[in-house]
């Protein structure tokens, strides 16, 4: 079983979908947990979910758009339990099922500032802690199986995720010397996930084919990503880094 037993985790985005799921795997694994999100309401439901489990956790208040709030995310972990140890950046939206061609401007703007911007700042500053504590650390961003292939909707999502992919190796190779890794996971459909879920209820022209491309002929649950990203955190995987890791059911093999 992957251990975490005393390490500190702040998982950003863990109210929900994946990012919640990885909170539950870290505590099972015996991690002290920060939640940290935007809706106070659900991250106080998980802090207390996690608690139950045993676990030593807290909740602050985080918007990735905006810098200070990473800022004092990160010092409110270090606050808490004395240092950080490992990073999850999970937050991310997705206001994109149309072509090239219906791409609006603003929803780019956004998807942007949440998937690529907030996980660069939120590695900048989990990143200098880790260096200001002498190095060593994992961090783990959630990006997707749109990382790596195109399709033929959601343009402006599959650019984010490109660009998650992009930054999460840059900065594998930044700080390999220093003993920390950087790794993404790249998912498919995946349930249990607000963005999932959401699309599969409403715009499931789009989530049909999505499903029936899969070559295990079904969607992932959160809980199979959570234990991943627990792993890649873990000194199981001591000598990954700069990795994408593929939780797809198959289908990059095709």
């Amino acid at each position: 079983m992957v251990s975490l037993r005393d390490r500190v985790a702040l998982i950003v985005g863990g109210n929900s979908g994946i990012g919640k799921a990885t909170a539950f795997a870290f505590a099972d694994a015996g991690a002290k947990i920060v939640v940290a999100a935007r809706r106070r309401a659900e991250g106080q439901e998980v802090v207390e979910q996690l608690r139950a489990r045993g676990a030593a956790a807290i909740f602050v208040a985080l918007d990735v758009t905006v810098e200070d709030d990473i800022v004092a995310g990160v010092a409110a972990t270090v606050a808490e339990f004395g240092r950080l140890d490992c990073a999850v950046n999970s937050a991310g939206i997705c206001e994109d099922f149309g072509p090239v061609t219906d791409v609006d401007g603003a929803a780019f703007d956004r998807m942007m500032a949440v998937n690529v911007r907030g996980t660069l700042l939120g590695m900048k500053h989990q990143l200098r802690q880790m260096v200001a504590q002498g190095g060593g650390g994992s961090i783990v961003n959630v990006a997707s199986i749109l990382s790596h292939v195109g399709t033929p909707t959601g343009s402006a999502y599959v650019a984010t995720k490109h660009a998650v992919l992009g930054i999460t190796r840059a900065a594998a190779l930044g700080h390999a010397r220093q003993g920390i890794r950087v790794n993404c996971v790249a998912p498919t459909a995946i349930t249990g996930t607000p963005m999932v879920d959401d699309a599969l209820a409403n715009y499931p022209a789009v989530m049909e084919p999505v499903i029936a491309a899969i070559p295990m002929g079904r969607p992932g649950r959160a809980d199979e990503v959570g234990r991943a990203i627990a792993w890649l955190s873990s000194d199981e995987a001591s000598f990954v880094s700069g990795h994408s890791l593929a939780i797809d059911g198959a289908q990059l093999a095709l």
